[in-house]
């Protein structure tokens, strides 16, 4: 995907950048790297900002409220397994 995306740009291509983020963003969450994700939400963000194309818009705010209470979750379970809990 981040293949994909990467060639896309490069190409010139400007529109729907931000459905393809959102794509990525929730191939991260289920495969549970919640800080690559928000990371990638915040970019995706910006080429809201910049494209005023707000289609997708709502999905990353949704994507972003998602991600961030699974960081919340792994947070508890990590600090018992490593002992500070």
């Amino acid at each position: 995907m981040r293949q994909g995306l990467a060639t896309y740009r490069t190409a010139g291509a400007q529109e729907l950048q931000s459905y393809f983020l959102v794509l990525l963003v929730e191939a991260c969450g289920k495969m549970g790297q919640v800080e690559e994700g928000l990371t990638l939400l915040a970019e995706a963000l910006e080429v809201v900002d910049k494209s005023r194309e707000r289609f997708y818009e709502a999905e990353l705010y949704r994507m972003k409220g998602t991600l961030t209470l699974q960081s919340k979750v792994q947070s508890p379970r990590s600090k018992v397994q490593s002992g500070e809990g």
